[in-house]
């Protein structure tokens, strides 16, 4: 029963994703016909790579809030909860301050540092309360705003305020070819080293205690996960910015039709995510013509509510 369950909104989500690509090629500042699709510059050399990371980042987000679920113990967690995205914010706007280059490697690699290192001060200073739910979702929340600060003092003080204002909203207006190459390339090794690491994620699911028995080195499946989410972060905040609440609303998504079995959680995770960011770039894309909303503007409003909505059912 529970397979045909996962099957069926399986092919429901993969169906309503292939409906929506389609339309987000051709609905836009400039609308095309069906027959345009193959054909037209504009969609094969602007909209594709943009759809292209659409479906890189929602994988990315949606995988990386589960396994940070996963680690915490915390159905609220994900990257802009925890202050990640702050940390990876606040090395970019270094690299602003600095002079240096955004675009690339560079870029990616800072933030994922600056998003490593955040969540192991968060993971260090909630360590001794055994990452309680709430401990950990105030101690990421004060760091991510601290380190969001900073960086926005950085950039005020260099005068690159616009260029990291690009980066709080979360916009998939700014994406290029080698863009979505570096995050095809970066999605590729995370999907590798998931793979790899999947038994004994899925046994730190059970509980420290119960892992231990089984024989999983709990601190080094949390260093991996953490690296995995670094990794996640760096690239999607370094290309298309902070895009919040996806990590968060799409695996609670999953987990209503998987009963939490991992690869089927995250499988539906991705796809959900895929879906919420479809929908989200399309309304941005159409809403104002011709005039563009940040995308990112609109997970945090259909994120936030969600969020409170979470915290509530915690509670009781």
């Amino acid at each position: 029963m529970a397979k045909k369950r996962f099957t069926l909104v399986f092919f429901i989500l993969l169906l309503t994703v292939l409906l929506l690509s389609v339309l987000f090629l051709l609905l836009g500042n400039k609308n095309y016909s069906l027959s345009e699709i193959m054909s037209n510059k504009i969609i094969l050399q602007l909209r594709l790579p943009r759809l292209l990371g659409i479906y890189f980042t929602a994988f990315l987000l949606s995988v990386s809030g589960y396994l940070m679920q996963i680690m915490t113990h915390n159905p609220i967690a994900e990257m802009s909860t925890l202050g990640i995205s702050g940390g990876a914010s606040f090395a970019l706007s270094l690299l602003l301050t600095l002079g240096l280059t955004t675009n690339g490697t560079l870029s990616t690699l800072a933030a994922a540092i600056g998003a490593f290192l955040v969540l192991s001060i968060v993971m260090i200073l909630t360590a001794r309360t055994h990452f309680h739910p709430l401990k950990v979702i105030l101690v990421g929340t004060s760091v991510g705003l601290f380190a969001t600060s900073l960086a926005s003092a950085l950039t005020f003080s260099s005068h690159r305020s616009q260029a990291y204002f690009l980066w709080i909203v979360g916009s998939f207006s700014g994406l290029t070819n080698m863009k979505v190459l570096l995050m095809a390339i970066v999605s590729v090794i995370f999907l590798v080293l998931l793979i790899f690491f999947a038994r004994p994620v899925q046994m730190l699911g059970l509980g420290d205690e119960m892992a231990t028995s089984l024989g999983v080195s709990v601190n080094r499946v949390r260093i991996v996960i953490m690296i995995l989410v670094a990794l996640a972060s760096g690239v999607t905040v370094s290309t298309v910015g902070v895009i919040s609440f996806v990590g968060l609303i799409a695996p609670h998504i999953a987990r209503r039709f998987t009963r939490s079995k991992f690869w089927q959680t995250i499988i539906l995770s991705a796809l959900a995510g895929t879906l919420l960011l479809l929908l989200a770039d399309l309304a941005a894309r159409n809403m104002f013509k011709p005039y563009e909303f940040p995308a990112g503007s609109l997970t945090m409003l259909l994120g936030a509510p969600f969020f409170l909505w979470i915290i509530a059912k915690e509670a009781k």
